[in-house]
């Protein structure tokens, strides 16, 4: 496990890294591919935080945003992204067979 340098979460899965761009402006990126991350901005004034799981870019370098999440205080957008980035290490562990996350085999 990472540790995170934000106040509101302590730590994270090691696999990914935490570039704090400023403190409502976050991202958690997927080491083994930086097209994967999940993006928490807050730069959309207090009590108005946005989370981004972000799963790809295309050709033209467009994000592949699956759902923003919206209307978050900064509580809940911290609860949301630590909830995704578990949840998103979780599948690409499994789907790349990795034991830790296969647990019926």
């Amino acid at each position: 496990m990472a540790e995170s340098e934000t106040a509101e979460i302590d730590f994270f899965p090691s696999v990914w890294r935490e570039e704090i761009h400023d403190d409502s402006y976050i991202e958690w990126i997927y080491e083994q591919d930086e097209t994967i991350l999940v993006r928490l901005d807050g730069t959309g004034g207090k009590g108005n935080y946005t989370v981004y799981p972000i799963t790809g870019v295309n050709s033209d370098g467009e994000e592949f945003i699956t759902r923003p999440i919206s209307r978050l205080s900064r509580e809940q957008a911290f609860e949301v992204t630590v909830t995704l980035l578990y949840a998103m290490n979780g599948v690409i562990g499994r789907v790349n067979d990795n034991n830790q996350f296969c647990g019926d085999k």
